[in-house]
């Protein structure tokens, strides 16, 4: 979802990438919106695994891209829980954000095509003199199978206003069910923002999926 990780900030606050592949992620100018939420979204910004590491394992790739100068990485592995259940603890914004650090407030949004839409505003007090700002949209759409019984959710989500420490923010969320009991999860994320580095998202991917993890 995401955590963000500047110097001055938590890690965790932006993570919300990885595939066995070398692909590289697509190319976007800088600051732009990634999505665009107004109709059904269902683009991914970097190619999905063909499959995932086996359980307990993940794989983990990060760079800079050269064209934009964003930060970028993409982390997959497995979680053994029904993909319904992965997607319910995404769908609450406090599943990957600091509590102690955190408040958010979230407006439900016409849909559009997905199964959820939200507006997100997030303020964050890393420490007493320092307090950060900033609002995001999120989506989960349904790729494949019905809404009772999903086989493939792609989440998308982007900063979409706030904190001139953070230009450029947007990332996937991909889960796709591997059996009932079991869900394969693909993250990617791609941020240009003060005193962030690659490392620091693919550490931020790969808590998230270690905090979706029983």
């Amino acid at each position: 979802m995401v955590m963000l990780r500047i110097a001055l900030i938590p890690i965790w606050i932006l993570t919300l990438p990885g595939t066995g592949h070398a692909t590289e992620p697509v190319q976007l100018t800088g600051g732009s919106p990634c999505f665009d939420f107004s109709k059904k979204s269902t683009r991914i910004l970097s190619p999905s695994p063909y499959s995932f590491p086996e359980t307990g394992r993940e794989s983990r790739e990060l760079g800079t891209d050269a064209k934009t100068g964003f930060d970028w990485a993409r982390v997959a592995g497995i979680v053994k829980l029904p993909i319904e259940k992965v997607n319910a603890k995404l769908l609450d914004q406090m599943t990957t954000r600091n509590p102690k650090t955190t408040t958010i407030t979230t407006e439900s949004l016409t849909p559009n095509g997905a199964l959820n839409r939200t507006r997100v505003a997030i303020r964050v007090k890393p420490v007493f003199f320092i307090t950060l700002e900033w609002e995001e949209e999120w989506a989960h759409t349904l790729i494949e199978g019905t809404p009772e019984a999903p086989k493939e959710i792609l989440i998308s989500y982007q900063k979409t206003n706030g904190t001139s420490h953070i230009r450029h923010f947007c990332g996937n969320i991909l889960l796709k069910t591997v059996s009932p009991t079991t869900t394969g999860v693909f993250l990617y994320e791609q941020i240009d923002a003060d005193q962030r580095d690659p490392d620091d998202v693919a550490d931020g991917l790969l808590g998230t999926l270690k905090t979706l993890r029983p």
